[in-house]
């Protein structure tokens, strides 16, 4: 089962960055570090984690404590600041030797980064940072010795990069890239057994090319896009041809082939178009939402739409439109739900049960972030879908100037060690210790 470590930067009395309004790094990458853990713990993952409350953190002990339980991967989160006017967008750090590691942290970093995107982020691309003596500027890179992504979700100095922040969201977009680049295979839960250990490729046969074709099938009836197959567990041109569109319309290498990656994802994908909805994500999804919970509600819709003609098909591209909208009051006429397009915690839970066929009377099961007044939670933001609330922003606030903390003596050296080759990016992080 793989490990992962997800670290929150910054803690205690080290702020980090300090953005709009008042608002502090620290908090922002505790409450998405805690709400990404509790997402891979959900799906089955080990997670070792930094920190979870807002104490210190010393980047060494950090470093330490990964290398010695030997963790699969590792992101550090963080949000990005500049000098001068707001840069925008998401970005990745990565260790100048991950190509001798297989190039491992960059396709996690890339995959993360694709879906921050979507969230209607630039992708600022993944990069390295060295010194003069080509080491990794930043500690956490430096000094442990698996795949290892320092993210920036984005800046904290930006009000439009922050007025779209969604703790949850971005936990998601975390949490789906380590899925994708490090598979649970073997469990039960999903349309096909364990990984047999070989790659399927054209020319392959047998029971495994047989139920690979069977599970397509079930994701080719939500999906056009892929043509459906005779199940004679013989991988030919065609078969070639649906893993190809199948890869294709999930973000996955299109090579045709069925190594680890592919086969878990056909294998979720194929499962969960019969299994339901996974546990809320903790805030409503309405029109102007989007990601991958939004494209689990279309695929949900579209298996309830073959029992209910009157609830329109729709493309599963994770776009909460006017199109999805009318599905989702379709539904929620014909089950009795307040018809307003939004999918709250109520439309979820019997979304997720029409889905799976499960009808039950249990009541809907509570969001995972409830509805709350905020007045002073400057201690507590590990719910809070955007921090930005705790310091009272709002969309419509004007840009207010930035000022940098003044750091000890003591503290810019230590800063210094860790970014002797400054560039744009590092000169805010020789004021904010990473």
């Amino acid at each position: 089962m793989p490990q992962i470590a997800i670290y929150a930067g910054h803690g205690g009395r080290d702020p980090g960055a300090i953005g709009v309004n008042g608002a502090r790094e620290k908090d922002f990458t505790l409450a998405v570090s805690n709400a990404t853990s509790a997402i891979l713990r959900q799906w089955g993952y080990q997670v070792l984690n930094n920190r979870t409350t807002d104490v210190d953190r010393n980047i060494t002990n950090d470093a330490n404590k990964a290398n010695q339980n030997r963790v699969d991967a590792l992101v550090e989160i963080h949000l990005n600041s500049n000098e001068g006017p707001p840069a925008t967008g998401t970005e990745a750090f990565i260790s100048v030797n991950d190509v001798n590691r297989g190039g491992r942290a960059r396709a996690l970093a890339n995959a993360i980064l694709n879906r921050i995107a979507r969230l209607g982020y630039t992708n600022r691309g993944v990069k390295t940072l060295t010194n003069a003596q080509q080491q990794d500027v930043f500690g956490i890179l430096r000094l442990t010795n698996m795949p290892a992504v320092l993210l920036e979700c984005a800046f904290i100095n930006n009000p439009i990069d922050m007025s779209r922040f969604n703790t949850q969201q971005m936990a998601m977009a975390i949490a789906e890239s380590v899925r994708e680049l490090y598979p649970i295979t073997g469990g039960s839960t999903g349309c096909l057994p364990a990984y047999p250990g070989t790659a399927l490729r054209l020319g392959a046969r047998g029971e495994s090319v047989r139920l690979v074709q069977r599970c397509l099938n079930l994701v080719a009836a939500r999906q056009p896009g892929i043509s459906r197959l005779s199940e004679d567990g013989v991988f030919g041109p065609l078969t070639q041809a649906s893993i190809i569109a199948f890869q294709r319309i999930f973000g996955l290498t299109a090579d045709g082939v069925v190594g680890p990656i592919t086969w878990d994802r056909i294998s979720r994908e194929a499962q969960s178009g019969i299994s339901g909805l996974p546990p809320y994500p903790g805030t409503a999804l309405r029109v102007g939402s989007s990601g991958e919970s939004v494209r689990r509600i279309q695929r949900c819709l579209n298996n309830v739409a073959t029992r209910h003609p009157s609830i329109q098909r729709l493309n599963e591209d994770g776009v909460f439109g006017p199109l999805t909208q009318a599905s989702v009051m379709a539904f929620q006429r014909i089950f009795g739900l307040t018809a307003d397009g939004v999918v709250g915690p109520i439309t979820w839970d019997r979304l997720s049960r029409e889905c799976s066929g499960t009808t039950s009377t249990n009541t809907h099961t509570s969001a995972t972030i409830s509805a709350r007044t905020f007045t002073d939670i400057s201690e507590d933001t590990s719910q809070i879908d955007n921090p930005l609330m705790a310091v009272g922003f709002g969309t419509n606030d004007t840009v207010l100037e930035v000022e940098q903390e003044e750091v000890q003596e003591d503290e810019l050296l230590e800063a210094n060690q860790d970014c002797e080759n400054p560039s744009e990016t590092c000169i805010s992080h020789l004021l904010i210790l990473r």
